[in-house]
């Protein structure tokens, strides 16, 4: 699982454009000339002093940002405390004072992660790159509490980028050639490009893959936004930015934006008239979304649905008549139509009764009261498990006896004084959430020299081949500033195997969760992993040859490989074979790369194994795609691989800053290709739409975790599916639903507390023939309901199976 790190910020130049998250990114240095753009985000401080606002509500604040924070995006801003920050109260037209501002260049209780104002913001600004322009100092020359300061053109605004082409190919787009193969990436898109398409190419679509972000324009104005592959609106064009291009495409594009390209110039304009197109797309949606759940007998709420969209009509019909007068008012109005219709849209979702919802924290708490309040919030919006960063960088942010014996610190330096990790799991238990001990197991961290692990003991460090002779730890060169303990190093099982011990003997954690419990990216050659003196002593023993000097090509490299994911998979099978011991009723699972034979071939991940092996008990597998599709898809092939074993996809909408509906998208395609619930990564990144979208979408319905206990869950899921369909005469005929009912009573009696291991599994029978009469009810039933009602009987059969 990749740590919630910042986005990296890249410069604006003729080829480069600008790429952060957020409203727009202009370079750090044009900031005060660029204040006097009329267009752009602006502060302007009481003495008059204008900046440029970089982001608003970014998933993360990449370094040289002034970000604004608004209460969309949460309680707090979530930052670290090596930036600085301005917390604002709104007086109203643009006007907000200052309540308080601290830096890290001073001596001040808050530099960074502060309480937004329900009534206003924080301004939030990063540490620059090198030669950037600190806006720290801009923070703390011009801001003081009690000034008043103005922030312009947050809604009406504009951006800028440069296109790095223009229906490229190989011969026009070098860039987007792949070296390796000689031939065009999906789309002849390179990395951190820009690209538009056009129908003057000849193509229907755009061809790219899911790694980036993608907006469709017709009559100048947005139709339409989605990861890749695009189709090619005729008439109009495709823009299209993989990584962080995308990312300012996501942040800066809404539908309804106005978009001109002259040359290579791209601007991007958000007025009046793209809020009242986004808030009438967005009630035309969330009818239909509502028409279509109740064709299908979904389980919703449709006077809750009305209510939501009148508000949003009545709001569309007073920005309409603001439109040509007060043009900013009529966005502010449109804007909160659009939310309100979104709201009866998430309200029109499926919300399950019984599935995993997992999220990741990173915990930046320092006090029982933050604790409180972060898993309040995680529990409004519908969690049911958090796996808790434990283990990180090299620290526990627990007191433990085994780093201090080791030589470390005994505990994360700003959590000392409390034990965060007692607090985290009384507060989430007696919120109902299952509290999962999220570990780094190989992995120590980006400080350099390796933090204290690599401090105190640098012969733990994994060596690349290319670092083979150098002193001291060395940091990965595919996953850049990454340091690595190596995995076949004894004294480093050792050490790794105490410390999930201490944990589980000390904590009443539900479960251990294993993340990094791999080698480093080893692909291609040269950058792979580990030649340190221990393995390459201990192979050249075991099979006479030092791994130093083979190469691809040598018989003995298969071997070689082998050894290395032997090393994972029996250090997997150790931590098993300890938690048995110790806490023979907790939960014991991993995040693994979604597809097995990637992440067998370049990090010796042979998670297939472990589940063929029973080694663990459940498993997030971690999908990076943007698309609905492409989480689907790795969903799919997980589940063909995992069989019954419960497997929960992680996605990435947070992390990302995605849009809530794709977010939801995602969720639902997760369920869909058969997952047993959906987990999201990560907390620290969650805002508060994406929270709301959640609370009144797709989590809704309380939730019991499957693995907590099969026979429960399957019993929950059969009476909820049985009262679905008995309501659902409207769409599927009493007579038609008449066998699955009759079987979904029998193992629902079945599945009893009480009840034999036989009658459990007779039950699991019952489930599997009610999914083929479900499969066949053919045109009697809407289709919608009929593979719902299958995709859930087969997935309770599952449990039943475990139970």
């Amino acid at each position: 699982m990749p740590s919630p790190t910042p986005l990296r910020r890249t410069a604006v130049s003729a080829a480069a454009g600008a790429v952060l998250l957020g409203l727009l990114a202009a370079p750090a240095a044009a900031q005060r000339a660029a204040a006097a753009d009329p267009g752009l985000p602006t502060a302007v401080a009481a003495d008059g002093a204008t900046a440029t606002i970089d982001a608003l509500d970014p998933s993360s604040r990449a370094a040289g940002v002034l970000a604004l924070y608004t209460p969309d995006s949460g309680a707090e801003t979530k930052t670290n405390a090596f930036g600085g920050e301005a917390v604002l109260r709104a007086v109203g037209g643009g006007a907000y004072d200052v309540l308080s501002v601290c830096t890290a260049l001073d001596s001040c209780p808050k530099p960074g992660n502060n309480a937004i104002p329900a009534d206003g913001a924080v301004l939030s600004a990063s540490p620059p790159e090198a030669g950037g322009v600190d806006d720290r100092r801009w923070l703390r020359e011009h801001l003081h509490a009690g000034d008043r300061v103005q922030l312009r053109n947050l809604l009406i605004r504009r951006a800028t980028a440069t296109l790095d082409a223009t229906d490229p190919t190989a011969a026009t787009n070098p860039p987007g050639v792949d070296p390796a193969k000689g031939e065009c990436f999906p789309g002849c898109r390179g990395a951190e490009q820009l690209v538009a398409y056009t129908p003057a190419a000849g193509r229907e679509r755009t061809g790219t893959n899911d790694y980036g972000f993608e907006i469709g324009v017709r009559d100048g104005r947005v139709v339409s936004r989605q990861g890749g592959d695009s189709a090619i609106p005729a008439g109009g064009f495709v823009l299209s930015g993989h990584g962080s291009r995308g990312s300012w495409l996501e942040g800066n594009a809404p539908l309804g934006a106005k978009v001109t390209v002259d040359g290579a110039a791209v601007t991007v304009e958000v007025d009046a008239q793209s809020f009242l197109l986004g808030a009438e797309r967005a009630v035309t949606a969330a009818r239909a979304g509502k028409t279509a759940a109740v064709a299908s007998c979904l389980d919703i709420d449709p006077a809750a649905v009305d209510a939501a969209l009148a508000e949003a009509t009545e709001l569309l019909t007073q920005a309409r008549a603001a439109a040509d007068s007060e043009p900013e008012r009529a966005a502010e109005l449109a804007r909160d139509a659009t939310r309100r219709a979104d709201v009866a849209g998430y309200r029109s979702r499926e919300s399950r009764p019984v599935e995993g919802r997992g999220l990741w924290v990173r915990p930046i708490e320092t006090s029982p009261e933050q604790i409180r309040a972060s898993l309040d919030r995680i529990s409004a919006a519908g969690f049911n498990m958090v796996f808790l960063e434990t283990v990180w960088g090299g620290y526990t942010i627990y007191p433990s006896a085994v780093a201090e014996r080791a030589g470390m610190p005994a505990q994360r330096p700003e959590m000392r004084g409390f034990d965060p990790l007692k607090v985290w799991i009384d507060e989430a238990h007696s919120r109902g959430i299952e509290l999962h001990a999220w570990t780094h197991t190989f992995f120590v961290g980006v400080e350099s020299g390796g933090g204290p692990v690599l401090t105190a003991h640098p012969g733990w460090a994994a060596v690349e081949r290319e670092d083979v002779g150098k002193a001291g730890p060395q940091p990965s060169r595919m996953e850049p500033g990454y340091y690595w303990m190596d995995a076949a190093v004894p004294a480093v099982r050792t050490h790794v195997l105490a410390t999930f011990e201490e944990i589980l003997r000390g904590y009443a954690v539900d479960g251990l969760h294993l993340d990094y419990i791999r080698y480093p990216v080893s692909l291609p050659y040269g950058a792979d992993f580990s030649y340190s003196a221990y393995s390459r002593t201990t192979f050249a023993a075991e099979h006479g040859v030092d791994p130093y000097t083979l190469t691809p090509d040598s018989p003995q490299w298969p071997t070689w490989n082998a050894w290395r994911e032997k090393q994972i998979t029996t250090f997997v099978d150790q931590v098993r074979t300890m938690q048995r011991r110790v806490a023979a009723d907790r939960q014991l699972s991993a995040a693994v790369f979604a597809d097995p034979t990637d992440g067998l071939a370049k990090k010796f991940q042979n998670w297939g194994a472990w589940v063929d092996a029973g080694t663990l008990d459940f498993l997030t597998g971690m999908s990076f795609g943007t698309s609905a599709d492409s989480v689907g898809h790795d969903t799919a092939v997980m589940r063909e691989r995992v069989g019954d074993v419960p497997l929960y996809t992680a996605t990435y909408g947070p992390l990302r800053g995605t849009s809530p509906d794709l977010m939801l998208d995602q969720v639902q395609a997760v369920n869909d290709a058969d997952s047993d619930g959906a987990a999201l990564f990560a907390y620290n990144q969650l805002n508060a739409r994406q929270q709301e979208a959640l609370r009144e979408g797709t989590f809704r319905t309380r939730s019991v975790v499957p693995h907590a206990d099969y026979r429960k869950a399957a019993r929950a899921g059969v009476a909820a599916l049985r009262t679905t369909l008995k309501r659902a005469t409207a769409c599927a005929p009493a007579a038609t639903t008449a066998a699955v009912r009759a079987r979904l009573v029998v193992a629902e009696r079945l599945l009893a507390d009480g009840m034999p291991a036989q009658a459990v599994d007779a039950a699991a029978k019952q489930l599997a023939k009610a999914a083929a009469s479900a499969s066949s009810w053919g045109d009697a039933v809407p289709a919608e309901l009929s593979r719902r009602t299958t995709r859930d009987l087969r997935m309770y059969a599952r449990w039943a199976d475990l139970a």
